[in-house]
């Protein structure tokens, strides 16, 4: 796998819009202009070592790239944005470079020393009154003439237009795609030529060509029992025998852009649980196929879950109608999680609650507290769909204590118990017409 490369003229094109969507924001908030800091590293308790610096996500979408520490960005309508890199004479790291496109899309003064850096940019603002911080406020010197310190009215608005990717941010997520699925792949092959948890991490890692502290998120491997702790978080250095099932939700990251992709596996080709992971599949894609703009989430959430009612039913695992599997919220305790969220700078990207830019609240629905992403679909919009069917024993001695727990077909969920669940994950774009699979093709492709 190259490199990709850096389209310039649709970076241009990218801070153009979302300058202009700042500059709106700021003047909707009555800020004069905003300080936006790239954020710096913290260091663990009592130790000399920090976690792998990840910049403010607010910074990173102006500047795609991490080696930015300690930088800071001044917006201001009608100008230029103005770059104060940070480039300490170091000999114990690295310097950062400036790279090109940066020095094309913004004024660029250029750094070696952080007190000196702040004094610079204390100067260029000096003369306006109503300066906001969007940031971490303790990477930034707070001598500053600031008015407020993510004052919430301007960072709703941003976090609202982040929701409509531009042509440069969907570029950086159809990489982060392709990197996922090289790995998604690898991971496979491992799983079925025998390998741990571990293994197969590692067989990601090398595929997708990532670095681990890089990762979007950390990756969940999960075999047997283990797919069905949601966010199962470690790596088994010994395969289980038997071996039954293998969940995999590993994404990538470009330009600080992420996926988020998940596909379950049977150890046992043409097995009752092959089928269900096979028909659960079948139902991700038709829902995937029913979005278009205007659609409301909570509707597809709900469509999904009578998907799962119809598929445990159909099963024989519960023995009951459709209808009243639904009504009677026992998909729940099989599908306890929401069915996607919004996909951007952050894995769970923010603003999936707003129901307009002024940040006033879409709660989700009280049957469903855990949904992420409560809006109408816009075109523009990138987010996951991730239905999923789970044996979890806690939930299931939910459902056992229950009195719908008598529509239950028992030995055969004692069966399905040590498989742990399933769940399969796309991200999808939202066109002008319909929907865009992001991650499908690219299997299709690279499989």
């Amino acid at each position: 796998m190259t490199e990709p490369a850096f389209d310039d003229a649709a970076y241009c094109e990218h801070i153009v819009a979302i300058t202009a969507q700042w500059e709106r924001a700021l003047t909707a908030s009555g800020s004069d202009a905003a300080v936006v800091p790239a954020g710096v590293a913290q260091m663990y308790f009592q130790d000399d070592q920090a976690p792998t610096f990840h910049p403010n996500p607010h910074f990173a979408r102006f500047y795609p790239e991490d080696n930015c520490e300690q930088s800071v960005l001044v917006v201001k309508p009608g100008n230029r944005s103005k770059l104060y890199f940070h480039r300490p004479a170091s000999y114990w790291y690295q310097p950062p470079t400036l790279p090109d496109w940066a020095q094309a899309a913004f004024d660029v003064e250029v750094h070696d020393d952080e007190e000196k850096l702040m004094k610079s940019l204390v100067a260029d603002v000096s003369g306006y009154s109503r300066i906001a911080l969007v940031g971490p406020a303790e990477s930034c010197d707070l001598n500053l003439p600031l008015e407020a310190i993510n004052p919430k009215d301007l960072v709703n608005r941003l976090q609202f237009a982040r929701s409509k990717k531009t042509d440069f941010e969907v570029a950086r997520l159809r990489e982060a795609t392709e990197m996922g699925v090289r790995g998604h792949i690898a991971a496979r092959d491992t799983f079925r030529e025998g390998g741990s948890e571990f293994d197969i991490h590692m067989a990601y890692l090398g595929a997708s060509r990532q670095q681990e502290s890089k990762l979007p998120y950390p990756n969940i491997i999960a075999l047997n029992e283990h797919a069905g702790v949601l966010h199962y978080q470690h790596y088994d250095r010994t395969r289980p025998d038997p071996t039954r099932s293998f969940l995999i939700d590993a994404g990538g990251r470009s330009g600080g852009y992420h996926s988020d992709i998940t596909r379950t596996y049977s150890a046992n080709p043409g097995d009752e649980f092959d089928d269900l992971v096979a028909a659960l599949d079948a139902k991700q894609r038709d829902t995937v196929a029913h979005i278009e703009p205007g659609l409301s989430f909570v509707d597809l959430q709900v469509r999904m879950h009578r998907e799962v009612a119809d598929l445990l039913v159909s099963f024989d695992i519960l023995r009951c109608s459709v209808e009243g599997a639904y009504d009677r919220s026992i998909t729940d305790l099989f599908f306890p999680h929401g069915l996607g969220h919004l996909l951007g700078l952050q894995t769970h990207d923010v603003g999936g609650h707003f129901a307009n830019e002024a940040g006033d609240l879409a709660e989700p629905p009280q049957r469903f507290p855990k949904l992420r992403f409560t809006r109408a679909v816009e075109p523009g919009y990138v987010f996951t769909v991730e239905p999923g069917i789970y044996f979890i024993p806690s939930l299931l001695k939910d459902l056992a204590d229950s009195d719908a727990g008598r529509d239950v077909n028992w030995p055969k969920v004692e069966s399905l118990i040590p498989c742990g669940g399933i769940r399969i994950e796309d991200n999808v774009l939202v066109t002008s017409d319909g929907v865009e699979n992001l991650t499908r093709p690219v299997f299709e492709a690279l499989d």
